[in-house]
């Protein structure tokens, strides 16, 4: 199978470069550039179905109408294209930006031919997600990061603790007496030992070895 690819990217010169990569490869026909996601669009509106790319290179930062949001509104109307973004970008946030706005890819544009021709493979012929090395260990790290507890949430969640009193609690902990807490904390030493006086009774304990030893079962010290 032919495979009809569409380029989008700002700078010519990127656009030339991209070309120059994929020219050698018989499978690969470069149909349709376009210097912003407007352009591209409007391209696209004038273009019979049987002649719309099969790929979509889509670069992030352009003028206009950036790769994001030209994703977004392309996924929708052509849902039988792919979109892998070809960018300089390994920033997090953008990674999933593109994901949730429907691409199906994310490469950097620093890789080899071999690697950009294999991911237009990739999401034609097995529907695939297809990312940089980089990129991806971003992406895993992020999710790991992602499903990490919240010990603070979960001590919240499970023992009923505000978040001041999570603080306290914190600081009792380390060793730091009522006045160091208020100080810390911008509350009066009183203040210190009503919350102290609330934690002891949610937690029923009555000692701040006690206390150390949730702060510790919780990762708080």
């Amino acid at each position: 199978m032919r495979i009809n690819l569409a380029i989008v990217d700002d700078k010519n010169v990127n656009r030339k470069t991209v070309i120059q990569k994929l020219i050698g490869y018989d499978e690969i026909e470069i149909m349709l550039e376009a210097g912003n996601g407007s352009d591209f669009l409007e391209q696209l509106k004038n273009t019979s179905v049987n002649h719309h790319p099969h790929v979509v290179l889509m670069d992030i930062d352009m003028p206009v109408l950036d790769g994001i949001e030209t994703v977004k509104i392309a996924s929708i109307a052509y849902p039988n294209i792919k979109f892998i973004m070809l960018t300089i970008f390994e920033d997090t946030d953008r990674i999933f930006e593109a994901i949730k706005a429907g691409a199906n890819g994310y490469l950097l544009k620093e890789d080899k031919a071999v690697n950009i021709v294999d991911a237009i493979l990739n999401v034609i012929e097995h529907n695939g997600i297809p990312m940089s090395p980089s990129i991806a260990r971003k992406a895993m790290e992020m999710l790991v990061n992602q499903s990490k507890p919240d010990s603070k949430a979960e001590l919240n969640t499970n023992l009923g603790l505000s978040s001041r009193e999570i603080d306290i609690l914190k600081n009792l902990a380390n060793g730091d007496t009522y006045n160091q807490i208020g100080e810390k904390l911008f509350i009066s030493p009183l203040t210190v030992r009503k919350h102290v006086a609330n934690l002891y009774a949610k937690l029923h304990v009555n000692n701040r070895m006690q206390i150390i030893n949730i702060a510790r079962e919780n990762k708080l010290i």
